[in-house]
Order: C-alpha cells, then sequence, then structure tokens
C-alpha cells in the first residue's frame, strides 16, 4: 500500500515505523507507570536506542529537492490526517512557530500577534516574530490553563 505525492509513491512501511518509534520511545514519567510525549521544547527528549537506531538507519536524501524519503513520508501523513494538499516538516517548534505567524500576517508586515505573557514565543523565542516577520505582540495574561478571557483577547485585538 502506497500513498501518492507528487507524481510519485510512498511506502506505508516508513510511516508504520516512524509511529512505531514514536510510540514506543516516550519515557515514563518519574515515580509513574505512565507514558508521557514531553512537548515542552525540541531539546528534551532524549533518544532511546531504538530511536538512535531509527535515524542512523533510516533512508536519506535531500529534502530540498523532495528526495527524502522519511521527510516526504510524514509530510504525506501530515497532509493526509489534516485534509490538507501539503504539509511542511520543520525540525523545531520555533520554526513550526515562526512560519504560522508569518503566514497570518503576510500581507501586513505591521501586523499585531496576541501572545500570552508565559507564553513559549513570548519567552523562549529570542523576538523572531518582530525580526523575522515584522510584526509585534499584544501579550495578555493566561489562567492556570495557559487559557485566555474573552474579554481580554477583545480588548486586545486592534482593527
Amino acid at each position: 500500500m502506497a500513498l501518492p505525492l507528487v507524481g510519485r509513491k510512498i511506502n506505508l512501511n516508513i510511516l508504520r515505523r516512524l509511529q512505531y518509534e514514536f510510540t514506543h520511545s516516550t519515557r515514563p514519567l518519574h515515580g509513574s507507570s505512565k507514558r508521557i510525549v514531553d512537548l515542552r521544547s525540541d531539546t528534551v527528549t532524549q533518544p532511546t536506542a531504538a530511536m538512535l537506531r531509527a535515524a542512523t538507519q533510516a533512508a536519506t536524501g535531500d529534502d530540498v529537492m523532495g528526495e527524502d524519503p522519511t521527510v516526504n513520508a510524514l509530510e504525506a501523513y501530515a497532509a493526509d490526517l489534516f485534509g490538507k494538499e501539503r504539509a511542511l516538516f520543520v525540525p523545531t517548534g520555533t520554526m513550526g512557530n515562526l512560519c504560522a505567524i508569518m503566514s497570518h500576517c503576510h500581507y501586513n508586515k505591521s501586523a499585531e500577534i496576541i501572545l500570552g505573557t508565559k507564553s513559549h514565543i513570548n519567552l523562549y523565542e529570542g523576538g523572531g516574530y518582530a525580526n523575522l516577520a515584522g510584526v509585534s505582540c499584544k501579550q495578555i495574561e493566561e489562567d492556570e490553563n495557559a487559557m485566555f478571557s474573552t474579554e481580554d483577547v477583545r480588548d486586545a485585538f486592534h482593527v
């Protein structure tokens, strides 16, 4: 079984291997048997032996030229999962956040984004949104669940 991707076929075995490695490489919480995926940062996860083996044995190619079968399979899987024509793999959450900001603010280089005061973008991404995307931010307080109130968002929004 294969998925079409720009006139080529992707072997689903690659996707199955990625899914297996992901689901079998998470670590248990300290003092618990419950397994979690830690998404705090793209540098937190320490690779298991299985992850290292998968990385060193993966078929590779130039992803810019569309020749990396692992990246192609991951992008095809993500596009299908979200019902989109294409997907783009970026290696870090910071890159993903910047891509999202730039795709939403591309029409207006003086746009403003609304951020939580304790958000990762605000605290740890070095102002890339201002430097690279040319947008400014309005910070608002989050509640204990990292949620904004409707009123705070409305008050922060500029027309």
